[in-house]
C-alpha cells in the first residue's frame, strides 16, 4: 500500500508539472485601479486557494449550533 501511495504522489506531481509548463503565458489581471501581470498557472492556483479557504470558512460557520429562543428566555 505504501508503494501505491508513492506512485500516486509521483503521478500527481507529473500532472502538476505538465499543467504549470502549459500555463506559463502571462495574463493581465485588472483589480480596481491596479494592473497585475502574472503567469496563468499562478492565477489559477491563487484562485483555487482562495476558493478552498472560503469553502472551509463557510463550512465551519454553518455547522455552529444555533441558540434557541427558549434557552435565551430562561
Amino acid at each position: 500500500m505504501h508503494k501505491l501511495h508513492q506512485y500516486f504522489v509521483i503521478a500527481l506531481s507529473l500532472l502538476l508539472a505538465i499543467f504549470i509548463l502549459q500555463n506559463m503565458q502571462t495574463v493581465v489581471v485588472n483589480i480596481l485601479f491596479w494592473q497585475i501581470n502574472m503567469p496563468r498557472a499562478l492565477l489559477i492556483a491563487l484562485l483555487l486557494s482562495i476558493g478552498i479557504l472560503l469553502g472551509l470558512l463557510f463550512r465551519f460557520t454553518r455547522n455552529k449550533p444555533k441558540k434557541s429562543v427558549e434557552s435565551d428566555l430562561d
